[in-house]
């Protein structure tokens, strides 16, 4: 009969020997700085999905889980590369996003630093992953994977529509976010952290949009709000307590640089 100390001590050794699950994270490309992921793939226009759990709530129904593996693809089909920020704005780990930003501030932010605001269709691609799923995880909702299960509270439109210190104590009362990348299984397959839940992230719009900014991925109190769950209701200056963003940018090249004319007959 084997000893249980040994054998729970075997145990632990084999465990401690076990190669450790792989990083979700693809790591970073030589096309895009190291904050950020590089996104490709075919992107389009229209997605269908199966749905197999309908939860009725007041007059909307949502969906909180799909058919495994069944994705239908119509419309317009685009080649896509872009460089996208891993976490909300301010782009670090650990970070609170940013809240209170227009579509017009996020465009500010991002141009300043280089970049610019996603676009919907890079967004979608890049929750959506190669296998194109309706959540940035899976197929099925489960509010602990990401900032998505917080109970939602009553919003005081008077005092977060004031200026300075009372708004401001609003927005502290509301907020319900968490630092970003700390939910380790909200990321998709390209490294993007936190594109369900946390905070809504404003990207351009379709060209068919009425406003030229939309809002993307919900918010920590709807976690039913999948890869393409578009709210495009607001103008451009439109603020609210969970209205945050994330930048893109173009990939550089990594092709080498040919010789020109000035090169053949240079001295080292």
């Amino acid at each position: 009969m084997i000893d249980p100390l040994l054998g729970l001590g075997a145990l632990a050794l084999a465990m401690l020997t076990l190669p450790a699950a792989p990083a979700l994270d693809p790591g970073p490309s030589p096309m895009c700085p190291p904050d950020m992921r590089l996104v490709t793939g075919t992107h389009h226009d229209e997605v269908q999905h199966v749905c197999v759990e309908a939860v009725q709530s007041g007059s909307a129904t949502r969906c909180f889980a799909y058919w495994e593996g069944i994705t239908a693809e119509e419309g317009s089909a685009t080649e896509i590369a872009v460089c996208m920020d891993q976490f909300e704005a301010p782009n670090q780990r650990g970070a609170k996003p940013l809240v209170m930003q227009s579509f017009e501030t996020a465009s500010a932010w991002c141009a300043a630093r280089g970049k610019r605001v996603c676009a919907e269709q890079e967004w979608e691609l890049a929750c959506e992953g190669p296998e194109r799923r309706p959540l940035v995880y899976g197929w099925r909702v489960d509010k602990a994977v990401c900032n998505s299960g917080k109970a939602w509270r009553q919003v005081d439109e008077r005092k977060l529509g004031a200026s300075g210190e009372v708004a401001r104590r609003e927005v502290e009362r509301l907020w319900q976010g968490a630092p970003s990348g700390s939910h380790p299984g909200c990321v998709s397959a390209f490294g993007i952290f936190d594109m369900m839940g946390n905070v809504e992230e404003w990207v351009a719009s379709r060209p068919r949009r009425r406003w030229p900014g939309a809002l993307m991925g919900g918010f920590w109190a709807k976690p039913w709000t999948g890869c393409r769950g578009t709210n495009d209701a607001h103008e451009p200056r439109f603020v609210f307590y969970e209205t945050g963003f994330r930048c893109c940018a173009d990939p550089r090249s990594t092709a080498p640089r040919s010789a020109g004319p000035d090169d053949r007959g240079a001295r080292p």
